[in-house]
């Protein structure tokens, strides 16, 4: 495509250019551009042409500091959006009945359905971005203007050639620990982060200076999936670009032909969708000495997966889940786990990752030399269709040992403790996610909340900041959904009905159902922070795109 950027995959050690402090998005502390455009890369051999942040299909690192103001300046240099018109009258859609019939351009069946296309829903205008910081508890942003109470309002809509400039506030209470950003305008969020726009937002803070994680070493390690066709004009070129408003295969579908998994930016995988075949690629190592601990945290910025962790022969201690820190590391009982299932995902022998989340866990070599490996487990009856495991990364053990601790304590953040009591709770709420059969999109299958669709224009929910609330998430499908709730983070009180140690959120894996009943999950919010419009939803992306969201009216 002319004009576009060219870039290279990242170095053989796919690990090394996260490691440690500062961030690379340019400008002065605080302040950084992101230009958005089509990028051509190769990784792993494989030439790619996707959007990206700064031509690299891993956005660069922000840092940011609690009491100050992030300020992010999106630059958006993709081509113009194609013209578009929404179908009227009798229409041809995908005669799905699942989404594994959608997950790749094989032969569709079709049926005609005379019920008016969702224009809202069918996702569309792909070269047209925003901006979310994910899990920082700023003002709610994805609305015109940043922080609006109007019901109406639109969201924040950066066209082609259009430039535009974010204002963070970071609250003095923050948490510091692992966040990222992503563009989440409706209809364009999976195209966009599929192709790899996304990237880490790093909050400092006292968790930083226990003097056992000061030791370790920072390694940040970004997961991701770039979802790629055959171009129809170069075959030896992979690429994502979906006609709006046109049935699939040409038009969007809820996945692609190929996907190559990433480690900052190297890949690991190399999926054939049609066939269902996975080619594994040579590795990012990490070199450690035996006994040394390092600070791994890690980001699963795919579209889709789930990726539960397991790294044997080591210790796994937990630090913070979604950038909240816990009072006390825990350990992870690495026990032989092969496969993860509905009846073990929440099971503490592995360490469960959805789309969205960010783990962070201080990882502590043994006294044997030898490659070890972090891999993702295969999963049945979790995603929409069976997974293999997924190997990410190798860590070399070898060299002279090192003595290093684990803390016992860590510092409270005081934004999420004490915990919710009981007597605070002034609303309790039921919010059940559903999926199915529409013919008002044109993939014949949507994602539901309370059985409607997204509507931009429409506020179902609202809530008081400085109240509490306890919503049950129930699940009647078949598959997990990541529940992601923004600008504020979640108490997980109950799974399935039954009690679970208390931790904080902001992204939280609704269990499928299964046995014969639904899954489910209850949380605990305190609405703290800037009024606004926001919302919650899905955070499996084609699952968003295609109306798993509901706005929420913080007043």
């Amino acid at each position: 495509m002319a004009g576009a950027a060219a870039a290279e995959g990242c170095s053989s050690s796919g690990i090394s250019n996260l490691i440690g402090g500062g961030g690379n998005g340019g400008g002065a502390q605080g302040a950084y551009t992101l230009t958005v455009a089509h990028t051509n890369s190769t990784i792993n051999g494989y030439r790619l042409l996707t959007r990206t942040y700064n031509g690299s299909t891993v956005g660069p690192t922000l840092d940011a500091y609690p009491g100050t103001t992030l300020k992010i300046r999106i630059v958006n240099s993709l081509p113009p959006n194609p013209p578009a018109t929404v179908p009227s009258g009798a229409v041809r859609v995908a005669d799905a009945h699942d989404m594994g019939d959608l997950m790749r351009r094989r032969p569709l069946s079709y049926r005609t359905s005379a019920t008016p296309l969702d224009p809202m829903n069918n996702p569309h205008l792909f070269n047209t971005t925003n901006l979310h910081v994910h899990g920082i508890q700023t003002v709610p942003h994805l609305f015109e203007p940043v922080g609006t109470t109007n019901p109406a309002a639109m969201m924040i809509a950066i066209d082609p050639g259009q430039t535009y400039d974010y204002a963070f506030p970071i609250p003095a209470d923050q948490p510091p620990g692992l966040y990222w950003y992503h563009p989440h305008h409706h209809g364009s969020t999976d195209v966009q982060v599929a192709g790899g726009m996304a990237g880490l937002i790093v909050v400092h803070g006292a968790i930083d200076q226990v003097p056992e994680i000061a030791a370790a070493r920072d390694v940040r390690v970004v997961v991701q999936s770039l979802n790629l066709n055959q171009s129809t004009a170069d075959p030896t070129l992979y690429e994502y670009e979906p006609i709006a408003y046109v049935p699939p295969p040409l038009g969007y579908n809820l996945g692609t032909d190929y996907s190559l998994y990433t480690v900052n930016g190297q890949g690991v995988s190399w999926a054939n969708n049609v066939t269902n075949t996975y080619t594994p690629l040579p590795l990012p190592q990490l070199q450690m000495a035996p006994g040394e601990v390092v600070r791994l945290r890690f980001l699963n910025g795919t579209n889709a997966m789930w990726l539960p962790l397991v790294l044997p022969g080591f210790e796994i201690h937990m630090i913070a889940f979604d950038g909240v820190n816990f009072q006390a590391p825990f350990s992870v009982a690495q026990n032989g786990t092969t496969l993860v299932t509905p009846a073990n995902m929440g099971a503490n022998t592995m360490v469960f990752v959805s789309p969205g989340n960010r783990m962070e866990m201080l990882i502590k070599a043994p006294a044997a030399t030898g490659t070890y490996t972090l891999s993702a487990l295969a999963t049945n009856g979790v995603n929409f269709m069976p997974f293999p495991q997924i190997d990410l990364m190798n860590v070399v053990v070898s060299g002279a040992p090192v003595t290093m601790g684990i803390p016992t304590t860590l510092p409270t953040p005081t934004r999420e403790y004490p915990l919710i009591t009981d007597g605070e709770i002034v609303n309790r709420r039921t919010i059940t996610f559903s999926e199915g059969p529409a013919d008002q999109l044109l993939t014949g299958f949507g994602f539901f909340i309370d059985n409607r669709l997204y509507e931009e224009m429409q506020v179902n929910y609202s809530a008081q900041i400085g109240t509490c609330e306890e919503w049950t998430i129930v699940n009647t499908g078949a598959e997990a959904h990541p529940f992601h709730l923004h600008e504020n983070s979640f108490e997980v009180t109950h799974v399935n009905g039954n009690p679970v140690p208390i931790a904080i959120w902001d992204t939280f894996a609704i269990p499928p159902s299964s046995g014969g009943g639904n899954g489910s999950f209850t949380l605990r919010v305190r609405f703290k922070g800037a009024p606004g419009k926001t919302v919650f939803h899905c955070h499996i992306l084609p699952h968003e795109d295609t109306g798993m969201m509901q706005n929420l009216m913080m007043i």
